[in-house]
């Protein structure tokens, strides 16, 4: 009967726990955030951004690492990780020359995300970046022609934490 009520108990948070990490669709949000960078630096005349697998890895990586800190900064105390760019060399990007990295993190709502909800939060995130001069010359930088981003989403605390990185090989 243990083992039973173990059981159950194990099914009921885990269904809790994917429930909760389905209601964004963090790959959704990721290409409506890249479109309307996109769209700004073609705006810029800048040429748009391709993707890059060892950008994602490190993107990912240092979103879950500022989300458990609570805390926007571009370091880690890992030393093989403590910049951007070493993050990117850690997975395996060492053909970039030049790395720079955006963070932000900002409020959700505990729902389903619709795709409506989804432009907005996209649109919300473009803006923060934008709005800031330093994140804005990442973002149209012309030296840069590629990019990923990464987000780890706190529920507790009703958080979205983005880390988006630019590289030129």
């Amino acid at each position: 009967m243990k083992t039973y009520i173990t059981l159950v108990l194990i099914l009921v948070t885990s269904l809790g726990f994917s429930q909760n990490q389905n209601k964004i669709d963090v790959e959704k949000l990721k290409i409506k955030v890249h479109k309307l960078i996109n769209e700004e630096r073609a705006g810029n005349d800048r040429k748009v951004l391709g993707l890059d697998s060892f950008l994602k890895k490190a993107a990912d990586d240092h979103a879950k690492y500022i989300a458990k800190a609570q805390t926007l900064s571009h370091e880690q105390t890992d030393s093989k990780k403590q910049s951007p760019k070493e993050r990117v060399y850690f997975y395996g990007g060492n053909s970039f020359v030049l790395v720079g990295e955006n963070l932000l993190f900002t409020g959700i709502k505990d729902q389903i995300y619709s795709e409506t909800d989804l432009d907005a939060l996209a649109l919300k995130m473009f803006n923060l970046w934008k709005k800031s001069p330093n994140h804005y010359k990442n973002m149209i930088e012309h030296k840069y022609f590629y990019t990923e981003i990464g987000f780890s989403i706190d529920w507790e605390n009703k958080k979205i934490y983005a880390v988006q990185l630019f590289g030129a090989k």
